[in-house]
């Protein structure tokens, strides 16, 4: 029970360059705090803004020494490939158009990339990052926070051993308030956020409801076959969704709903699921998330609680404090970045480096399948079936 906290045990510290994350960035810092606590990557390089001074001054509040803080992430994949010291992982955490090249960059030089989900805007850039990921055998991860949780791995690993008998239906909804708020300030987000040509073909969906899809497959060990997808916006001045539904179908006996928005007054960061099986239904909340409940046919109610002795073996891994001292978002973050350096130096093996499994490149590119399948849904307003990866 110390994932976090075991510091006595001596580890390699793995070489870790950043792309993006100048002043201005929203979530960069967050991953470089949980980067920090999982005390397993030590941030060495960066290419942190294409404003030179933004990244100058970046490299220097991160004491990053100056002859690896480059103009541009084409500079840094160059120059740290040549390196004998160079970078053991490239992390990529700008807007989602401008993953793709230095994904690929960082992949053709051989060095194992983490980035921000989702991966890319398109099928075609994912498909491509898949083809150079298998031909030179690098690891590529994506960061679906949520399945850092304990009590999430603790949940996928419940199901997978059949507490909740066959899976009936499955509910997943992401709701923020956010976008309804004028006045809301999340950086320089909200401004690419709603622009197509940076976000991608969806807004609310690409944003969050890729977290809500990964969750729900992750949890369940199901895959989605199908889908039918209502993309709504009603927000002034804003291009893309921010509000969906869709109906999903997990082959032919499972059926699912999604529900993902931006511009839902007096949710804060509302990810909740809900698994219905022959025996019961398994409940859990990102905003209570030291808790999973089950509903038991015929049986009292059950409620698990984050670092009790109850717990499974894959949520029990994922645990660092004792009971009763809260773990949330900033830990389920540094729990994946654990998962992602024992990935890094398990090499090809990667797949079982970890006892729950790692986001990689077959989860980017079901993200962006998820968007563009519900573009094309919505347009026709029909079924379609979901691509296998």
């Amino acid at each position: 029970m110390t994932r976090l906290l075991d510091d006595l045990v001596k580890r390699k510290k793995l070489r870790a360059g950043m792309v993006g994350g100048g002043a201005g960035a929203f979530f960069a810092s967050i991953h470089r705090a949980a980067m920090r606590l999982s005390n397993r990557f030590e941030l060495v390089a960066g290419a942190f803004s294409s404003n030179p001074e933004r990244c100058r001054e970046a490299g220097d509040a991160l004491d990053i020494s100056s002859d690896r803080v480059y103009a541009s992430f084409q500079e840094m994949a160059e120059k740290e490939a040549a390196r004998s010291d160079r970078i053991d992982a490239a992390i990529v955490v700008t807007p989602n158009h401008l993953h793709f090249k230095p994904c690929r960059l960082f992949l053709e030089a051989g060095i194992p990339v983490i980035c921000d989900k989702p991966l890319v805007n398109s099928s075609w850039e994912a498909r491509e990052l898949q083809r150079i990921a298998e031909e030179t055998g690098v690891f590529l991860g994506v960061t679906y926070t949520y399945t850092g949780y304990p009590m999430v791995r603790d949940a996928r690993a419940r199901i997978s051993r059949g507490e909740l008998g066959d899976i009936k239906f499955m509910h997943v909804e992401y709701l923020l308030e956010w976008l309804a708020d004028p006045n809301a300030h999340i950086g320089a987000g909200r401004a690419w956020r709603g622009d197509p040509a940076k976000a991608g073909p969806t807004g609310a969906l690409g944003d969050i409801g890729t977290h809500a899809f990964n969750i729900l497959e992750f949890v369940s060990g199901l895959r989605c076959t199908a889908l039918s997808a209502k993309l709504t916006s009603r927000i002034a001045g804003w291009e893309l969704d921010d509000t969906d539904v869709l109906q999903l179908e997990f082959g032919d006996k499972v059926d699912g709903l999604l529900w993902s928005s931006l511009a839902s007054p007096g949710h804060r960061n509302g990810l909740r699921f809900k698994i219905v099986g022959s025996l019961g239904t398994m409940e859990w909340r990102q905003e209570a998330p030291e808790t999973l409940h089950v509903s038991r046919l015929a049986h009292s109610d059950l409620i698990y609680r984050r670092g009790q002795k109850d717990m499974t073996l894959e949520g029990l891994a994922s645990v660092s404090l004792p009971a009763g001292n809260p773990e949330a978002y900033l830990e389920a973050l540094a729990v994946l970045y654990t998962d992602y350096a024992q990935a890094i130096e398990a090499g090809a093996d990667w797949k079982n480096a970890a006892l729950a499994p790692i986001a990689g490149i077959e989860e980017g590119l079901r993200g962006v399948l998820l968007s563009e399948v519900s573009v094309e849904s919505n347009a026709r307003r029909c079924w379609l079936p979901f691509p296998t990866s």
